[in-house]
Parts: structure tokens; C-alpha cells; sequence
């Protein structure tokens, strides 16, 4: 970094209390910042949810407005070819060039099934079907798709989250879909030798399937590895959104490294048929949609999705309300997520990456100097003993396993006695040092009630040192409280202790023995802003929030500032006495300044 900018990070303060100048955040691993120009795109279903293609040049003017250069789009089976011997080419023809026309580039999604050319006979021949299809018939549906469109789409993705049971019936067959790619893919490179091949989007989290893709030999039939990472109903912070690629990166670690795309990634505005509990509404969705973007693009993810443009009738995850229907975008039913999209598109383009300067400071924990009082619990799973192999100096633990089972393995090392955690941190975080496993690592505490509750911190990841962490706000998910109390309320009530460490195996289909090194376990604590620095020429951009709320007071050497906010209202902003005075709150704001 150029030393003028360095002179010019100078601390923020909130309204009473003066904050340190922060480093930057400890990188949870050496690929979690930006590879690539950001790019948030949108999956836009015209050719399949639009029911008129006369008039697809309505909803793709709000592509334009949006700012998008990047749309997911849907070549539904059973409308291309609702018969052996058919092809209807209308939709996808009137999606092509609406979206096209529009300087857009288009990912393309091969599937899911035609009820024709299923075993099952239960759905209609000529309609969508989700049950595993026939795999000649599959490829030959494929082939026609991208021939007709090889000349303007260029990456194709094949089939839509294949590990889930709602998508392939009756359940997931990670070999059955491994041979349906391993052809797929050969035929697409034989049509088009330019064609970028993705894995059919995967929830991230559970890399069960994605193991058994790269071990009946699939992994070099795909050249982008596609995630869905949804987190909803909680926030991007406390569902550790930034952690959502470790455990696929652990993996590539063994198998090859791909690029990663996150082609669905979305929260619902309301209760929706698939999320009956979900508390989200319209603000919220859109400032979620800022904070996961930025946080999704800073942890090395390539593309981003936003799922999706307009609302279904029972699922509002779109920018634009259901209104009188699937034709109607009449602009008084566009959400605060289409302008929040809108806006980050805008502010971000030509920007370069500088840093996060997450204004927070870190206390120890443990430092695994003696591990005397730690005792491992009743699992025989594996051993806590002293190592040398620390990240700076002195010691850190080392944990070796032995995973035996195809069921839930996992081993517990407790503290006798727990060790308080001081005032009131909003995260817990630990170094380590992986052995390229996706088992996870967590921790218990206990709160003020008595209730112990488990933190996941995220995988133990590739070899090498690298910080993960968890926020501590929120509730807990039922399975993660390990000791529950009459009125318990599933959220960590301070003061607080750590009880213990845990490593588990998270894929129960593991059978085998590791070795991975803790550093040490820290509290962060502080005032919870965040702090996104970009620049583009000589102007310097600050992306902040702060989900709790702050005032922040930014050094700058600019007299005045432009401050838009998340849906793009533009103001003035003094300085005063070299300092930029904003209030903070969910909602995240662009400031320009001069760097």
C-alpha cells in the first residue's frame, strides 16, 4: 500500500468513545479478497416465469436499469422440446434477445427434466418434471440448446442444485448425475470448444456431494464450481456468509482449484411456502443483498447472483413485487432490493479493492500455553497435546483425530474450568492451521442462564494458518444448544464462559484420521462497523454498516463528501476538523471522498 494512503486510514470514533486505528481483519485464508472486477448479476427467469414473449423487452428494460451485465437464465426442457420429436424455440428466442440486445451476458441452466423423459409417470409428459431424466435423452436436449445458442452464451450450467431432493427425485444420486455431467460436458466442448462448463449449484455447506462428484471422476468435466450459499433466515454476518466457500476451497486443495461462482444467493422479503418462519422483510432483503454481494465478492467469489427478479406467488425472494401478476413491472411495485442492487452496481464500477478495516480489537482467549485443564470428554475420537508449530511464537495445540464411523463422529475437549470471556464481544474467532478436511470446528459456551450453546466457527479448511470466526448474535439453531434451560432463549446472555472445543466431522460419510493446529481462540470485541475501502482514480470510496448502529467519524482530507445511501440518494456531507461524521446503521452507505 502507497504510504499517502496509509497516512490516510486514520481511526474512526463513535459518538463518545475513540476507536483504535484497526489492521485490517485477520484473512480467514489467502484467497478471501476480490479476484476479479465485481460483477453482480441477477438470475432473471424471463424465458421461464415471463408468460408472453411479444412484450419480454418490459421486464429487461429494468435489466438495463439495474446495472447487471450478468443474468441467469433458465433453457427449461420441457419448453424446448415438449416432445421426442419437438423443439419450441419461442421463449428462449424472446429471452435471448431481450436480454442480449441489452449488452448482458448470460449464463445458461441446462435442466431440469421433461416429464416424457422420466421413469416416472407421475407428471405431465409435455411439463417440468424434477426426477432423474434419462441421460442420452438429457444430453440430446442439451445439445440442441447450446447449438442454437453457442454463438452469444458461453457458460452453461448443467442441471440446478442436484444434492437437494426437491430438484432431483426421488433423491439426490451424486453417481447417476456424475455420469449425466461427465457426457454433458464432453458434448458441450464438442459443440463449442469456447464453452465454460459449471457444476449445477450446490449448497456449500455440506460438501458430501461435491466429494462424490470429484470421486466417480467428474472433476475435470466442469470448469466453474457454482454455490448457492443461503444462510436466510439469518443475516449475512451471523450466517458467516464470508466463510460460505471454505469448505469447497479445502477441497480443491486435494482435487484442482476452480473458480467460484455464486449463482443463487438470496433472503425473502416474507413467509414464503419454503420458509415459513422467515422474519425478513423488505428492508432487511435489501440490505442484506448489499452486505452479502460485498462480502460474497471479498472472499474471492468471482460472480454473484442475486436469486431472483420478481417474486413468485408463494416465495418473495425478488426485486419486484407479484403485483396483478407475472407480466406486471409497474415501477410502484419495485422493492428497496431493485434499488439496492441498482446502487452497488452503480458506485462499484471501476473500483479497485484496498482493504476491510473492520473496526475491532481481538483478545485472547486461549494461547494454548498449557493445555493442563483441558480434558477430552467421553468421545474417543482424538488427542489435545502441546505443539511448536505455533503461527508466530510459542505454542499452539495439536488436535489429531480418528474418525471411524459413517455417522456423526466428532470429539469434545472441555475446560475445567471454563474460561470467562470478558464484556460483551459480538464474534469468536481462532487461528488454525488445516489439514485440507472440511470437518468443523466449533465451540460451546455457556451463557448467564446456563444455557450451552455451540458456535460454528466453519471448516478447518486447506494446510496453512488462517482465522475463522462466527458472530455470537442472534439464536442458535435448536441442534446447536448443548444444554438447555427452562426458559432458555437460545441466545448467548453475558457474562459468558468458553467450555469447550469441538471438531466434527460435519460429512458423515468421512472414515479416516487427521491432524489439524490451533493457535490460540480470541474474543472480538468493539464497536461493530464495518469498513469496506475501494478506490477508483484519485477518489477513495468507504462501503460502511453497522448492524447495531454507530456514529462513525472518518479522517479525511476532503472539505466535503458525497454520501449515497443504499437506495442512491445523493447528499453533501462537511467535513469537520478533518473528519466525516455518519450515522451507521443496517442500511450500508457509499462514501466518496479524496484519497
Amino acid at each position: 500500500m502507497h504510504r499517502l494512503l496509509i497516512l490516510l486510514l486514520l481511526p474512526l470514533l463513535t459518538a463518545a468513545t475513540l476507536v483504535p486505528v484497526a489492521s485490517p481483519a485477520p484473512a480467514a485464508s489467502p484467497v478471501r479478497t476480490p479476484v476479479s472486477a465485481p460483477v453482480f448479476g441477477l438470475n432473471s427467469h424471463l424465458a421461464t416465469r415471463y408468460p408472453d414473449p411479444a412484450t419480454m423487452d418490459v421486464p429487461a428494460e429494468l435489466l438495463t436499469e439495474l446495472g447487471v451485465t450478468w443474468a441467469r437464465e433458465d433453457f427449461h426442457w420441457h419448453r424446448v422440446q415438449p416432445r421426442p420429436a419437438m423443439w419450441d424455440w419461442t421463449f428462449t428466442d424472446a429471452a435471448m434477445r431481450a436480454i442480449l440486445s441489452r449488452d448482458v451476458q448470460v449464463l445458461g441452466v441446462l435442466g431440469p427434466s421433461v416429464g416424457w423423459a422420466t421413469p416416472h409417470s407421475g407428471d405431465p409428459a409435455n411439463d417440468v418434471s424434477y426426477y432423474a431424466p434419462n441421460p442420452d435423452a438429457f444430453v440430446q436436449y442439451a445439445r440442441g440448446v447450446v447449438t442454437r445458442y453457442r454463438r452469444y452464451v458461453k457458460h452453461w450450467e448443467i442441471w440446478n442444485e442436484p444434492d437437494h431432493p426437491y430438484f432431483w427425485r426421488p433423491n439426490p444420486d451424486v453417481a447417476a448425475y456424475t455420469r449425466m455431467l461427465i457426457q454433458t460436458a464432453a458434448m458441450i466442448r464438442e459443440v463449442d470448444p469456447e464453452a465454460k462448463i459449471l457444476l449445477g449449484g450446490i449448497n456449500p455447506y455440506d460438501t458430501t456431494f461435491l466429494r462424490g462428484v470429484a470421486e466417480y471422476g467428474g472433476w475435470n468435466s466442469f470448469d466453474i464450481l457454482a454455490i448457492h450459499p443461503y444462510v436466510n433466515p439469518y443475516s449475512p454476518e451471523h450466517g458467516n456468509l464470508a466463510a460460505a466457500a471454505d469448505g469447497v476451497r479445502a477441497l480443491m486443495s486435494r482435487y484442482g482449484q476452480k473458480p467460484i461462482w455464486a449463482t443463487e444467493v438470496g433472503w425473502a422479503s416474507g413467509p414464503g411456502d419454503r420458509d415459513t418462519g422467515q422474519t425478513a422483510n423488505e428492508q432487511n432483503q435489501a440490505d442484506y443483498l448489499v452486505r452479502a454481494n460485498l462480502m460474497l465478492w471479498e472472499a474471492g467469489i468471482e460472480k454473484i447472483f442475486w436469486y431472483t427478479f420478481k417474486d413468485d406467488p408463494s416465495n418473495p425472494y425478488g426485486l419486484v413485487r407479484l403485483g396483478s401478476g407475472r407480466t406486471d413491472y409497474a415501477r410502484q411495485h419495485l422493492k428497496p432490493a431493485f434499488f439496492a442492487l441498482r446502487t452497488i452496481n452503480q458506485q462499484m464500477a471501476g473500483v479497485n479493492y484496498v482493504e476491510r478495516r473492520d473496526l475491532f480489537t481481538e483478545q485472547v482467549l486461549v494461547n494454548f500455553a498449557d493445555l493442563q485443564n483441558w480434558r477430552r470428554t467421553s468421545q474417543p475420537n482424538g488427542t489435545l497435546r502441546p505443539s511448536t508449530r505455533s503461527r508466530a511464537y510459542g505454542q499452539a495445540a495439536e488436535l489429531s483425530y480418528s474418525f471411524t464411523t459413517r455417522e456423526n463422529d466428532y470429539v469434545v475437549f472441555e475446560r475445567n474450568p471454563p474460561i470467562p470471556i470478558p464484556g460483551q464481544p459480538y464474534a469468536i474467532g481462532a487461528w488454525l492451521y488445516g489439514d485440507g478436511s472440511t470437518h468443523g470446528f466449533k465451540v460451546w459456551l455457556r451463557d448467564a442462564q446456563g444455557e450451552v450453546l455451540q458456535f460454528v466457527l466453519g471448516p478447518v479448511g486447506a494446510p496453512g494458518w488462517h482465522f475463522i470466526q462466527t458472530a455470537l448474535g442472534g439464536e442458535v439453531e435448536p441442534g446447536n444448544v448443548i444444554v438447555p434451560v427452562p426458559g432458555g432463549n437460545r441466545r448467548l446472555d453475558f457474562p459468558a464462559t468458553l467450555q469447550a472445543i469441538v471438531l466434527d466431522d460435519m460429512v458423515d460419510s468421512f472414515v479416516g484420521d487427521g491432524v489439524i493446529w490451533i493457535d490460540d481462540i480470541r474474543a472480538i470485541n468493539g464497536h461493530e462497523i464495518y469498513d469496506l475501502r475501494l478506490v477508483r482514480g484519485n477518489e477513495a470510496l468507504d462501503i460502511l454498516w453497522s448492524p447495531p448502529g454507530a456514529r462513525a467519524n472518518l479522517a479525511t482530507t476532503s472539505r466535503t463528501a458525497t454520501l449515497i445511501d443504499r437506495d442512491g440518494n445523493q447528499s453533501s456531507l462537511a467535513a469537520e476538523q478533518g473528519r466525516l461524521r455518519v450515522n451507521l446503521g443496517s442500511a450500508p452507505v457509499y462514501l466518496w471522498h479524496r484519497r
